[in-house]
């Protein structure tokens, strides 16, 4: 190629991109006098964060098809607000935190007014003069117990939604869900939370008919009802293998063995084991029966799980001791050995024993017996507080260690205490 064709070829080039901008410009110019439709904004055609200087230029053009305002939308009927919302396309979680949030605005103020006694306040006036006298404490301790029972009720009817669970989500864990479901595939996910709401807004109706503890018979006959309804319903949706997985996650039983357990630390075929037998103690007995029968069912439960555990049976036991599964969550909490909770209950066990014995003594006097009492008490604390340190001991004794304080009163309790 000789250098007069190089020449001509790139005056050509030129030659086309100035026609095609030309061309293009045009184009450009006449579509941006065409009348912007109703409802639309005309903006710069530049990316988020560029400037186009050559629309810059050009003046906005907003077109307002409506005058909205909120009080439009507002209404003092909470049905009638959720279905104002909708209507205009406000997001359902979005509705959910507007009316949630009104919702315990309006009780907080209901249950305001049963904290004071009426009184005018006046900054010299001294706390006993706004103080609620026993009639209004009675009134309050009323009023609070009636919102505790209808606030979860109207909260399900307005959004669906489970009132213990959603405070949590603020306070507690937004995420819980999740890790409890994880082992489910996002729609079947989806199937067992509408589910779970489902269920549990057809049991508060049930329950919400009643105004004390005792259930009717036909209630009782309801909520069984629901409960072989969701197990159907559950089969549905589960294999025998998942919809096990599953109850072993969210039951109550399961819930409750994760609470007594602690100390046990059981491994996980021992939890299914005490889980399967449990679980089947608790359907028995879920909506009736008690006095001498669940005495001894519970008992025949007991052994049997101690059989089943052989030589873990004497760990076991020492779980079911409340005072010991404080101990454990105390030394956990607190990063110390896991020895320091055998230690602290070996020297509660000895010294509990050594006042039973005393006080069981007739032969000792009154004062006489109240001044060993006194020692031991004064004896066991050195003791325990050599074992935790001043600063922890301090901790444990105002929470957990309620047992310290009896010991010297003579108010022992049975050192097989549990549950």
């Amino acid at each position: 190629m000789n250098r007069r064709t190089l020449i001509l070829l790139l005056t050509l080039n030129i030659l086309f991109c100035g026609l095609g901008v030309y061309f293009f410009g045009r184009q450009a110019l006449s579509s941006s006098s065409e009348p912007v439709p109703a409802g639309r904004v005309a903006l710069p055609a530049s990316r988020p964060g560029r400037i186009n200087k050559e629309a810059s230029r050009l003046p906005l053009v907003i077109y307002r098809t409506n005058h909205f305002h909120w009080r439009d939308v507002e209404s003092g009927d909470y049905r009638t607000y959720i279905g104002n919302l909708r209507a205009i396309g406000c997001p359902e979680n979005t509705i959910k935190d507007i009316v949630l949030t009104d919702v315990m605005k309006l009780y907080a103020s209901r249950r305001g007014q049963f904290f004071h006694n009426g009184r005018e306040f006046h900054f010299w006036e001294t706390n006993e003069r706004r103080a609620l006298n026993a009639r209004q404490l009675e009134e309050k301790e009323r009023q609070l117990a009636r919102i505790d029972k209808e606030l979860p009720g109207v909260l399900r009817e307005l959004l669906g939604i489970n009132y213990e669970r959603e405070i949590n989500k603020y306070f507690v864990d937004s995420q819980e869900d999740e890790r409890r479901f994880g082992f489910l595939d996002q729609s079947r996910q989806a199937q067992v939370l509408s589910l779970r709401e489902e269920m549990e807004s057809l049991r508060e109706r049930i329950l919400g008919q009643t105004e004390n503890e005792e259930l009717a018979p036909d209630q009782i006959s309801e909520l069984k009802r629901l409960e072989n309804l969701q197990r159907e319903r559950l089969a549905a949706i589960f294999s025998p293998p998942e919809l096990e997985k599953y109850e072993l996650r969210t039951s109550e039983t399961a819930e409750r063995l994760r609470a007594e357990l602690i100390g046990f630390d059981p491994t996980e075929t021992e939890f299914r084991e005490i889980y399967r037998l449990r679980k089947a103690f608790d359907d028995r007995f879920a909506f009736g029966g008690g006095g001498d029968e669940k005495r001894l069912a519970e008992s025949s439960l007991e052994e049997q799980i101690r059989l089943n555990l052989g030589d873990r049976a004497a760990d076991y036991d020492r779980a079911r001791n409340r005072d010991y599964r404080d101990l454990v969550l105390f030394t956990q909490v607190h990063e110390l050995p896991s020895s320091t909770a055998l230690a602290i209950l070996e020297i509660k066990q000895i010294a509990e024993q050594e006042a039973r014995n005393l006080l069981g003594n007739r032969s000792i006097a009154e004062a006489d017996r109240m001044t060993a009492l006194r020692s031991i008490a004064a004896e066991t604390e050195r003791g325990v507080k050599d074992t935790l340190g001043e600063k922890l001991f301090r901790k444990y004794a105002q929470n957990s260690g309620a047992w310290l304080r009896h010991l010297g009163s003579g108010a022992v309790r049975d050192v097989s205490a549990s549950h």
